[in-house]
């Protein structure tokens, strides 16, 4: 399991456009190499309708729960563990 980390805007498609400047999205993603899961996790903010501004180079992997430090962390990586994958947007507001 890989933890990745991610900035993001909200494309014109998305329900956040006009809410959101951007997120900082954080994604678990079970799978067996880094680079699939680098292209997966590009995908899957794609498909909420977010332009991909920056993929962390850093990453932490996984090994099991316990490596999860607080509650709703150990939620999406239980999440991912059953469908493959989870991610959490931490939206921001623009500033004026």
């Amino acid at each position: 399991m890989f933890l990745i980390n991610a900035l993001a805007k909200p494309k014109k498609s998305s329900e956040h456009y006009d809410e959101f400047l951007g997120a900082y999205v954080s994604l678990y993603i079970d799978y067996k190499d880094i680079e699939g899961a680098m292209k997966l996790a590009k995908f899957y903010i794609k498909q909420e309708h977010w332009k991909v501004v920056e993929i962390e180079d850093e990453y932490y992997t996984l090994d099991a729960v316990d490596d999860v430090e607080d509650d709703e962390q150990k939620e999406l990586y239980e999440e991912a563990v059953e469908y493959g994958y989870s991610m959490l947007f931490n939206c921001y507001e623009e500033e004026d």
